[in-house]
């Protein structure tokens, strides 16, 4: 049974950022889990991938919640990449080289194309008549191929067991058995 009284006990000042770190690792772990649940499912399904036509609808949007929910951990609500303040960069040290620059592409693909729509990075073309208006836009953004996919979900699995490692260090460091 949930406990009644959720008061929260005050941690020391000196331990405060760990326990400003310990939230956000718990809240990473949940968007790192829905994220991977979300490329199980794209690598279960029998979804193709158009080569000359847009997504299909339930194809987009898995891809963009993929996107969205695996770089939650690492934007700030903006938009910009504040890995060093939502969670540790050091935890991005699990990565290879290659894995790491996927990382990024995703952050970046996620700041520009998915989560935001930057006219500055997209190829449009817009020609402004006396009554209206055309434009020319080639949408860069493609479904994320099943060997992406599976590289994503081997990157999340290694950034879960970097954060439960980090989780475990920080509870020697708080205080045990209370609402915090």
């Amino acid at each position: 049974m949930a406990p009644t009284n959720l008061d929260r006990l005050k941690v020391p000042e000196d331990r405060e950022p760990d326990l400003r770190l310990y939230r956000r690792l718990w809240l990473s772990r949940i968007d790192l889990g829905e994220a991977k649940d979300i490329a199980s499912e794209l690598l279960a399904s029998k979804l193709r991938i158009p080569r000359s036509r847009p997504m299909t609808g339930q194809l987009l949007a898995l891809n963009t919640a993929l996107v969205v929910t695996y770089a939650r951990p690492f934007v700030s609500s903006r938009g910009t990449s504040v890995a060093e303040k939502a969670v540790p960069g050091s935890l991005l040290r699990v990565l290879t080289s290659t894995e790491r620059e996927f990382h990024e592409e995703l952050i970046e693909m996620r700041n520009k194309e998915v989560a935001h729509t930057d006219a500055d990075y997209l190829d449009l073309t817009i020609e402004v008549f006396p009554d209206g208006d055309g434009g020319i836009f080639r949408a860069t953004r493609q479904a994320l191929r099943r060997p992406a996919v599976r590289a994503l979900h081997t990157i999340i699995e290694k950034l879960e067991h970097a954060i439960e490692s980090r989780c475990e260090e920080l509870r020697t460091l708080l205080p045990h058995n209370v609402w915090m």
